[in-house]
């Protein structure tokens, strides 16, 4: 229950918090052995909503459940900007709260970043497909490996979009989107540095640098600016 939990009995009592950072453990491999289906969501009809009125930044890192993220599921959070998750969207609810919580909060969020820290081994989960349409007002959403097949019915006032690295395969999904995103000014590819100048042009043309160097001229065209990992055009 979340009422039971401490950091929720913390947080009642931090009404004027405006930024909240939890890493957690991640998921355990035999939480995975269980009947996902046949995991019951906790009673909350006693439950008393959290007070978090400024609460503008909250990053729930490495995190698939937990009685706090619960809590805040089912907590008005009217100020929220900027949301921080690791995707865990191949685990159904109520296993997992990520994509249902990204579903309740998205209206008021500015900024989507989905992220999954460095461990060994790191396994990357997928993410909602349904990102664009849960936050219609976002500026900036960022993607993590495997990258989504996004969806989108109507025009999106996105400005960034930042992905891990450009692959031909999210050109396809990427392309298709473009005419529904009028306001796309930057992709940022986040994994990747361009190269320094004097590096040999064939150097230039191979591997990562070569997709970068492709997708760059198929964005000029369509006046969109593409970053790297220190937001960086090429020089």
């Amino acid at each position: 229950m979340p009422d039971e939990d401490p950091f929720v009995n913390l947080l009642r009592n931090c009404t004027n918090l405006e930024i909240l950072v939890i890493v957690g453990q991640g998921l355990d491999p035999t939480e995975l052995e269980i009947d996902l289906g046949g995991v019951d969501m906790p009673s909350l009809t006693t439950f008393t909503p959290l007070y978090l009125p400024k609460l503008r930044i909250l990053s729930l890192l490495s995190m698939h459940s937990s009685p706090l993220m619960l809590a805040l599921l089912h907590s008005p959070l009217s100020s929220l900007k900027k949301l921080t998750v690791t995707p865990y969207h191949d685990i159904p609810y109520p296993t997992s709260l990520v994509s249902q919580f990204i579903a309740a909060h998205g209206l008021t969020l500015s900024s989507l970043i989905l992220f999954t820290p460095k461990s060994w081994p790191t396994r990357l989960r997928p993410s909602p497909t349904n990102l664009l349409e849960s936050a219609p007002n976002l500026n900036h959403l960022s993607l993590e490996s495997p990258l989504p097949s996004l969806t989108l019915t109507q025009k999106h006032g996105l400005r960034i979009l930042s992905i891990p690295r450009p692959t031909s395969e999210f050109w396809t999904i990427f392309e298709r989107l473009l005419s529904l995103l009028p306001d796309l000014a930057v992709l940022r590819a986040r994994d990747v540095h361009w190269l320094k100048k004097g590096i040999s042009s064939m150097a230039q043309e191979a591997g990562i640098q070569g997709e970068m160097r492709l997708w760059k001229r198929r964005l000029e065209r369509r006046r969109v600016r593409l970053l790297d990992a220190d937001w960086r055009e090429h020089e």
